[in-house]
């Protein structure tokens, strides 16, 4: 029985790995999952049938404590001899891949989610590309999550075309369509949800799920609903997910968007699915991304999508099929692409049907399948 150990560096990370240790253990590998003592940790490995190798990790830099982590990781790997280790985001990456190596793991991958560095400066930035370098350096093959993720480490030479690649149309898990699918919600939920939230049929939402912070582009669709609600005060905006205020360059942001009479914030939510059902058009105006998934969920959904043309996100939307492409930073683009979908119902119609065929590149299975591939060579 071959041994997987898979990590995370933040709890919140499990959404990005959700049933594929469970589809792993299927088929009949043991499995782990490497990531700090947390509640939503305990409970991913209750689901997915995994053992929890518990490490106290830090996302910024802290030599003294990665020096611990470092030794934690250690300590995990030399016990369990896993076969293969399959480590994403960066800080379990580079602590779990130098590791690994010492310990003579034999087939060591690494996923590429993204690189923070991208909108870094100066030494942080130097720091940052160092660390994405050694950690690839030691794996065996970078999986990226994504083109144009790839294309940014092979122009900044952190991995080569060679040890690196993308599984089809990218996405580090895919997407699980029998959840994120219109026919699973019924029009009771659908009508309980409006009710609560105070929307008729009659009104026309906006959505956005992820984390309230400035690099997904919040400010930017903030302003821009709250210019389109000072023509039409039927419009609302829905903010799906947690508020992260040391990530918010306004502090007084959130407070605004709480208060606004158009826009529901209702925090993060376990059906997402159900949010998404009561959205006319999803917004994501990110900054950058490993590889925009929310979108392909909306997709998945039935609706069309407004995303930015940078790096990840531009990989999870079809250009002119299913959404749209903008500028990152640019509000005057999304409230011209936002009031575009209002004033259109036919393209609006029409993307939202193209996005289901769209989401069908990004299933589930089809990704695990690949993984198990490279996980078969040694």
């Amino acid at each position: 029985m071959k041994k997987l150990v898979v990590g995370i560096t933040a709890p919140g990370s499990v959404i990005l790995i959700a049933g594929q240790l469970r589809y792993f253990k299927e088929l009949g590998y043991e499995t782990y999952l490497m990531a700090p003592n947390h509640p939503r940790v305990t409970a991913y490995c209750q689901q997915e049938g995994c053992i929890h190798l518990p490490v106290a990790l830090e996302r910024e830099i802290s030599p003294i404590k990665d020096l611990k982590a470092l030794f934690q990781v250690l300590k995990h790997l030399r016990k369990v001899k896993p076969d293969v280790v399959n480590f994403g985001t960066p800080k379990v990456s580079l602590l779990g891949m130098i590791a690994a190596k010492m310990v003579g793991v034999k087939n060591r991958i690494y996923t590429c989610r993204g690189f923070r560095f991208e909108h870094e400066k100066g030494i942080k930035k130097t720091i940052l590309v160092s660390m994405e370098k050694i950690t690839a350096s030691f794996a065996h093959q970078v999986i990226c999550i994504s083109n144009s993720v790839r294309t940014v480490g092979i122009e900044n030479a952190i991995f080569s075309p060679e040890k690196s690649q993308v599984i089809y149309k990218g996405s580090s898990n895919g997407i699980d369509l029998e959840r994120f699918n219109p026919n699973r919600v019924t029009a009771v939920e659908k009508a309980i949800l409006k009710k609560e939230l105070g929307l008729t049929d009659a009104t026309f939402v906006y959505g956005f799920v992820g984390r309230l912070i400035d690099r997904k582009g919040i400010k930017e669709l903030y302003d821009a609903f709250l210019n389109l609600y000072s023509n039409n005060d039927s419009l609302r905006l829905l903010l799906v997910g947690p508020v992260e205020h040391s990530q918010l360059s306004d502090a007084t942001l959130f407070e605004k968007m709480n208060n606004h009479p158009g826009i529901l914030v209702v925090g993060t939510q376990l059906n997402v699915p159900l949010y998404l059902s009561i959205m006319d058009v999803f917004c994501l105006p990110a900054w950058w991304e490993g590889f925009g998934n929310v979108s392909v969920q909306a997709a998945a959904m039935g609706l069309p999508v407004i995303a930015t043309d940078v790096t990840g996100s531009k990989d999870a939307v079809s250009n002119g099929f299913n959404g749209l492409l903008l500028p990152a930073k640019s509000t005057a683009a999304l409230q011209e692409a936002m009031q575009l979908f209002y004033n259109d119902e036919a393209i609006r119609k029409q993307f939202g049907l193209n996005g289901l065929e769209w989401a069908k590149h990004f299933e589930s299975k089809r990704i695990w399948d690949a993984m198990n591939q490279l996980y078969q060579n040694q």
